[in-house]
């Protein structure tokens, strides 16, 4: 979690405890439910995501106009309840319709399209989308080796 944490921009987290991870998987399984749309379990998930974000957000610092960051170290309950009032104002928001699920044949990441037509259809064309590109190019390229090449007289 210390990796993606930096990795995603949002800090440098201290030391996450196993009940730390535990709240981390949870909240990721309840925005990913809300977004999912599974009614049944839904009431779940909502007090899951109300609940990490009654904790303290992190604390954003102006660095120049037009550009901000996160205190450089925090607490998980921040990063999560962060991450719960992001969730909150984007599905509770007029862009809840544009959150939608990599269809990447192995990959379950949630991306908000902002493409104009609310097409996309992967997470990062650099990875899931290129991995379907090539995998359909190369499936063109062994059918047209199989195809015997018909010869005109």
């Amino acid at each position: 979690m210390q990796r993606w944490a930096c990795q995603a921009g949002i800090g440098e987290l201290q030391r996450v405890s196993r009940a730390g991870l535990g709240r981390a998987l949870e909240l990721r399984e309840a925005i990913y439910t809300l977004v999912a749309g599974e009614a049944q379990e839904q009431p779940a998930a909502i007090a899951c995501l109300n609940r990490a974000a009654m904790h303290a957000p992190l604390v954003a610092q102006l660095e120049a106009p037009g550009k901000s960051k996160w205190l450089p170290t925090a607490e998980v309950d921040q990063v999560l309840s962060t991450i719960a009032r992001d969730a909150i104002d984007l599905l509770s928001g007029p862009l809840r319709t544009r959150v939608n699920e990599c269809v990447g044949a192995d990959c379950t990441i949630l991306f908000l399209d902002t493409s104009r037509p609310g097409t996309r259809r992967w997470c990062a064309m650099e990875v899931c989308g290129n991995q379907v590109k090539s995998a359909s190019l190369r499936a063109k390229r062994k059918a047209a080796r199989a195809t015997p090449a018909t010869q005109s007289n």
